[in-house]
């Protein structure tokens, strides 16, 4: 059934009312009469209208304040009106569309011509309602899609998830998320006839990564599908624009959206309105992702710059027998130049993929630190799990190694599989063992311990205070006392700070002892 079309007629003259109403009424419209712009207004807040012709001359209220207060509400803001004037005057045409008219109509009145405007405000206000609705349409899509995204993620899951869902919910054909890092643009996600041009994790072609990041500067734009040659793999329509944290900045990135051209009815280029909409209401949901990478960039920064500056120094801390002081090993300890605590700096390479290369630096570090002293001396190194297990250098690290090495392994540290921790270990060579540090505090309890047979196991700082005073400790050391007899290793006692300490440890039959009673950290040699 067509739709039928009202539209509001306000003239004083009678038959000016009368003509206008039998030609649009020839054409299929219902048409309302009024005689001046005050009933005009009563009308449009009582029905519907498609399109209001407003003659400018009438008693009580002249066309152009009626114009003007028909403007004045949200309510009408697109209602279509046209005036309709006998005068020539060019000043008082351009004084109307000023205040808000969508055209005018010249008295006297061709039929022709008054349909003709009529319909192509019509046509306009259907487009333009129909373009709402889209926009409506979109807007809820997207919300749909960016629903239950998890925030807490990773910014490569969470834009990757996000790639996925988007061409559906936006009708495009492809998504891409660009971020634009200090050296280089680097695609965070990509998906559809985007995956191939953008591969998520890598880093743009130089010359167009350069170019889309001084662009975006400008703001958004679209290339058509000939916009490049076919080798560079342009063969979409393609929409860029830029996302911020802030209103103010340079862009962090940009959105990439591609589409076959003639695929979904209206190009890119129509659409790019709506696609900055969306990639506002997209940076939402990925600002708190890219602020946890942008810090972690930062700190990938400033740990590289730790490492390339060895800005650090190490010191040695001496490991003695009980029963006569003689100095058997030292443990190598990181003391960083910026004052930041070294377990806090370590936690913090290892989050952000950065363990491996500090641990093996250190270790070459210390094992370079300890070279002035005795041979005979063992040196005891600090490693993660994780890095023994993945870091595929070390074992070039430790054939430099003159003396005897120690593997402390914490039990703080999850192990997993202990068959591969102990074949990684023979891989450090003959002349490495290993010891489980902070034995009786840590993750496994003494699991560690009994799984990989290490020749040390270092008691707890927490088991030897006030050891003396302690008849509970005492009994728990007593027991690995007697177990490392059983299984012949040695057990070393950290944090031996008092002589009653010292005493009780050494009643106890603990070999090998460690802490500030015994010596200091301090750079090599260390000096009785």
């Amino acid at each position: 059934m067509a739709t039928i079309h009202r539209v509001l007629i306000a003239d004083d003259d009678a038959s000016m009312r009368a003509f206008l109403e039998a030609a649009l009424q020839r054409e299929g419209f219902e048409t309302v009469l009024v005689t001046n712009g005050r009933d005009a207004l009563a009308r449009l807040e009582q029905e519907l209208f498609d399109v209001v012709l407003l003659d400018v001359d009438m008693p009580f209220l002249d066309g152009f304040r009626t114009l003007r207060q028909i403007r004045a509400g949200e309510r009408f803001k697109t209602l279509p009106v046209i005036l309709v004037t006998g005068s020539i005057d060019e000043a008082e045409r351009i004084r109307g569309l000023e205040i808000g008219a969508n055209d005018y109509l010249g008295k006297p009145v061709r039929i022709r011509e008054l349909t003709a405007r009529v319909r192509a405000q019509l046509r306009e206000r259907t487009a333009w309602t129909s373009e709402l609705e889209r926009g409506r349409a979109v807007r809820r899509n997207l919300n749909a899609a960016l629903e239950g995204l998890a925030e807490t993620g990773s910014l490569m899951e969470l834009a990757g998830e996000l790639s996925r869902r988007l061409p559906g919910a936006l009708h495009v054909d492809g998504v891409a998320i660009l971020h634009f890092g200090s050296d280089a643009v680097r695609s965070i996600a990509a998906s559809g006839v985007l995956s191939g041009r953008f591969p998520a994790g890598r880093v743009v072609d130089e010359p167009l990564g350069r170019e889309i990041a001084l662009r975006t500067a400008s703001g958004a734009w679209t290339e058509g599908a000939t916009a490049r040659p076919v080798s560079d793999g342009w063969l979409v329509d393609v929409a860029f624009v830029p996302f911020r944290l802030g209103a103010a900045g340079a862009p962090l990135g940009c959105l990439v959206y591609a589409a076959h051209p003639g695929m979904h009815g209206v190009p890119l280029s129509h659409r790019l309105p709506d696609l900055i909409d969306a990639t506002g209401q997209i940076v939402v949901v990925l600002r708190p992702a890219v602020e946890r990478a942008e810090t972690a960039d930062a700190a990938i920064t400033r740990l590289r710059g730790v490492i390339d500056q060895q800005a650090y120094a190490m010191v040695f801390q001496p490991i003695v027998r009980l029963d006569g002081r003689t100095l058997v090993a030292v443990e190598a300890l990181t003391r960083f130049a910026d004052g930041r605590a070294p377990d806090i700096v370590f936690e913090e390479a290892a989050a952000i993929g950065l363990g491996g290369a500090l641990e093996r630096a250190t270790a070459a570090a210390a094992l370079e630190g300890a070279s002035s002293l005795d041979r005979a001396v063992a040196l005891t190194i600090n490693l993660s799990p994780d890095v023994i297990l993945h870091e595929a250098s070390l074992p070039e690290v430790f054939a430099s190694a003159d003396r005897p090495v120690v593997v402390e392994l914490t039990e703080h540290e999850r192990v997993d599989d202990y068959d591969a921790v102990r074949a990684a270990l023979r891989d450090l060579g003959s002349n490495v063992r290993l010891a489980i540090d902070d034995a009786g505090s840590g993750f496994a309890s003494l699991r560690h311990i009994y799984a990989l047979e290490p020749a040390y196991v270092k008691l707890d700082i927490e088991w030897v205070r006030l050891i003396d005073q302690d008849p509970i400790r005492r009994a728990l050391v007593s027991g690995l006392v007697h177990f490392a007899a059983e299984t012949g290793c040695e057990l070393i006692a950290e944090g031996i700070e008092t002589e009653a300490e010292l005493a009780a440890l050494g009643d106890l039959g603990v070999g090998l002892g460690q802490g500030y009673l015994l010596g200091r950290p301090g750079p090599a040699p260390w000096r009785d």
